[in-house]
């Protein structure tokens, strides 16, 4: 009898915690200028220019990952029949300067595109 309890408790509490992740987000019912402007501007983030300069440390089929100075790995994805400009010219162990827009984390994946791959002279020390 205590097990068919135990096991009718967790199955209600599991039941509940999944129809709680389950909810829909609320609605966004502004409709001012406010919102289309921050949409703009994000927009606008989404085509600028950014470049990150560092040792390309793994190359592959449809991403690569450069390392900065710092030592913080980051991780490009592009489609493989679109390779980006300058890629093929550069080998693992490389210095490379990554010419993107969007953003890159070390977290979370990229969501931008790759304008270009130049490879840099390694700095002397």
């Amino acid at each position: 009898m205590k097990k068919t309890l135990m096991v009718f408790a967790c199955t209600a509490l599991l039941a509940a915690s999944l129809s709680a992740c389950g909810s829909k987000p609320a609605e966004n019912t502004d409709t001012g200028t406010a919102s289309s402007a921050a949409a703009s501007s994000s927009s606008s983030e989404q085509q600028q220019e950014n470049t990150l300069t560092g040792s390309l440390d793994e190359k592959k089929n449809g991403m690569f990952v450069v390392t900065d100075a710092e030592g913080a790995a980051y991780e490009f994805t592009y489609d493989p029949s679109d390779t980006p400009k300058g890629l093929d010219d550069a080998a693992e162990g490389d210095s490379v300067t990554v010419t993107y827009t969007g953003t890159v984390s070390e977290v979370d994946s990229f969501d931008g595109t790759i304008v270009s791959v130049e490879k840099t002279e390694a700095a002397q020390n």
